[in-house]
């Protein structure tokens, strides 16, 4: 269709075709720099996203880290009274006296015994 517009030389329909070309023509480019406003707009919205998202895993990742390293740490010192529970009992300590020593009822004792010693 352009070609058949342009192909006519001279004339006031030539002329007229060229002015609304132009004008179509201006019209797109400002839709287009809207558009890219627009776009630009997101893409700078998308970006602080990230970056939050980025900050929120970092801390995740360090709070996780250190629950681990607690997790471990307390199991270790569960892992110990249970060893210097079993420990006492074997040099002929009593339940209650066992219990008395790590502050802790003759039942918790008698569980720990149970479990480790059978």
């Amino acid at each position: 269709m352009l070609k058949r517009l342009f192909k006519r030389k001279g004339g006031a329909e030539s002329d007229d075709a060229k002015e609304r070309l132009t004008l179509e023509l201006v019209e797109i480019e400002e839709i287009a720099g809207v558009l890219f406003k627009r776009m630009e707009a997101r893409l700078d919205e998308l970006k602080a996203i990230e970056a939050r998202l980025d900050e929120k895993a970092s801390a995740l990742e360090s709070l996780l880290s250190r629950a681990a390293s607690i997790g471990f740490a307390h199991s270790d010192a569960v892992d110990a009274r249970r060893r210097e529970v079993v420990a006492l009992s074997r040099r002929g300590l009593k339940v209650d006296e066992i219990a008395g020593v790590f502050d802790m009822t003759r039942g918790e004792v008698e569980l720990i015994l149970n479990l480790v010693v059978k």
